[in-house]
């Protein structure tokens, strides 16, 4: 019987060290400020619903959140944020104008007629006219919208729910078959 342990137990430390979860969160399996750079497929749509748009001038992106539209305007030569400009978004019959956040380097758009627009099921068509000091230009955009990407959770909330537990019986084996071999080796 010793003898299986002592031929089973290279195998078996390397199946529990293949598998162990923390091997999985070394360096690198998350990003500076902990968000998951890799995750998985039902994640995806837990995310807010946005769209994006880029001309020549201006590149655009648009994230949908329960009370507001938040807009974040950059330049498309420097990618760098645009700010002070003049927003109108229109999409349907409702349109509206953006308010520049100085702090947050953002736009936003309030209007809870337009909000309740957007957060509706189906596609949604958008016009956005953007005026700065130097520049102006018309940018259009659409926004698939469905009520797979309305949860109300956030996209990390269940992430670690998920154990496998059959890592604890490898371990309570290989434990197990060390304490066997230990005291085989003690014995003698």
């Amino acid at each position: 019987m010793a003898v299986f342990f002592r031929r089973l137990m290279p195998y078996l430390f390397i199946c529990f060290a293949l598998n162990v979860q923390w091997l999985y969160a070394a360096p690198g399996a998350h990003g500076p400020d902990g968000e998951h750079l890799t995750t998985e497929t039902s994640q995806q749509f837990s995310l807010l619903p946005r769209f994006e748009t880029f001309s020549e001038a201006f590149e655009l992106v648009g994230e949908i959140k329960p009370n507001a539209l938040v807009i974040y305007l950059h330049d498309y030569q420097s990618n760098r944020p645009v700010a002070d400009a003049q927003i109108e978004l229109e999409t349907a019959e409702l349109s509206s104008t953006a308010e520049f956040i100085a702090d947050k380097n953002h736009y936003l758009v309030e209007d809870p007629a337009l909000l309740a627009r957007l957060q509706q099921d189906g596609n949604h068509e958008i016009v956005l006219t953007i005026i700065t000091a130097d520049n102006a230009d018309l940018l259009t955009a659409s926004l698939a919208h469905s009520a797979a990407t309305s949860h109300d959770e956030t996209p990390d909330e269940h992430h670690h729910d998920h154990f496998p537990w059959w890592t604890l019986a490898v371990g309570v084996l290989l434990f197990v078959s060390g304490v066997l071999f230990g005291r085989r080796g003690a014995a003698k």
